[in-house]
Formats: C-alpha cells, structure tokens, sequence
C-alpha cells in the first residue's frame, strides 16, 4: 500500500513538473517575442551612415595598396573591420568575422594601427592573408574610431551602408540586416518601431 502511494505521488511530481516546464518554456518564447534585437552601437562622430566613406589608399601587410572608399567594381559589399593584436575582443572575434565575411560574401579587410610584426603574427596565428590587413592609422582617424573592435559597411558605390562597435556575430548580422532594410541603424529601426505605439 505504502509502495503504491509513493509510486502516484512520484507520478504527480513528474506531471507537475512537465507542466512546469511546458509554461516556462511559453514564457521564454513570450520573452524572446518582446526583447529588442540587438545591434552594433552606431556612434555619433565620424562619417555617418549614407554620407560617402572617405577616400583613402592604404598599405597592407603584403605591400600592395588597397582602396578605401570610392566605387568598388564587382564588390557589392564590403567589410572594414578594425582590430588591434592588443584587444581581446579582436582576437576573439576574428574567426566569426572571417566565416561570417566568407558566408554573406563580403569583401574583408582588416585594418590595425600600431606594430606591424604584431600585427603579422595575428594574421598569421588567424589565417589572414596579407592582402586583407592593412597597418593604416589614417583610416581610424579618417572614420574616428575611438573604440575597438569597429566594423563599417561599404557599398559598392562608396557609400557607408552601416556602421558600429561590434562584439559579437549578432552585432554583425546587424549591419547587413540595416542596410538590407535601408536604415542606418538597429537602433533606428526601434525608433521606427516603437514611433506608432507612442
């Protein structure tokens, strides 16, 4: 008897809880319904979004010369993406970068500012080619990044598509998502979003 009474209060128990988790799983579904999308942080100063990146010929580590700004013939998109070997959040975004740059087929380049050997090792222990890196302190001034990692999108025009501090995959996907709805930004979107409820 004793056995049969523990053995339907175990049963109720795993009832109870399956129901529990049944509602909490609704209220986590509930949840990620209301939080707002997460996006780089599109900083006030430099070059804005919509107004032309500036132009610019920069060295890259392999010696050759790359374009900043202007038309890009044949290149829808492309990824300015600027790091520093001192920054950890650099470093350990720099593989999501290169797979995420590879998977929406932009064209990456990165550009440092400081020791070039510092700079060679990370794209050797990275996997960048030389032609991707380019040591060019007049592009951080020239968008005035002030903080790292930065990543500004250009269109093929040489017009900035999106802009911001980023530091994750999320953040990235951001900026392709504004420019592919023609904002400047996720936080205009919200704007946007948020004005006919007000």
């Amino acid at each position: 008897m004793i056995l049969l009474i523990s053995q339907a209060m175990l049963w109720l128990a795993v009832l109870a809880l399956a129901v529990a988790v049944l509602a909490l799983a609704r209220q986590v579904g509930v949840l990620h319904e209301r939080i707002a999308p997460v996006g780089a942080l599109a900083l006030g100063r430099g070059p804005q979004t919509g107004e032309a990146a500036p132009r610019l010929t920069v060295r890259t580590l392999a010696g050759t010369s790359a374009q900043i700004g202007g038309p890009l013939p044949g290149t829808p998109l492309r990824l300015l993406f600027f790091v520093s070997p001192t920054c950890p959040i650099c470093k350990s975004l720099l593989p999501t970068v290169k797979a995420f740059a590879h998977g929406e087929q932009l064209e990456l380049l990165l550009i440092g500012d400081g020791d070039v050997d510092e700079q060679r090792q990370m794209a050797q222990r990275f996997g960048i080619a030389g032609e991707r890196f380019a040591n060019a302190p007049e592009a951080g001034r020239a968008f005035q990044v002030a903080k790292l990692p930065y990543a500004v999108l250009v269109n093929e025009l040489g017009v900035i598509a999106a802009q911001g501090l980023v530091n994750s995959r999320e953040h990235l996907e951001s900026l392709t998502t504004a420019h592919a709805l023609g904002l400047r930004s996720v936080q205009e979107y919200l704007a946007r979003r948020a004005a006919p409820s007000a």
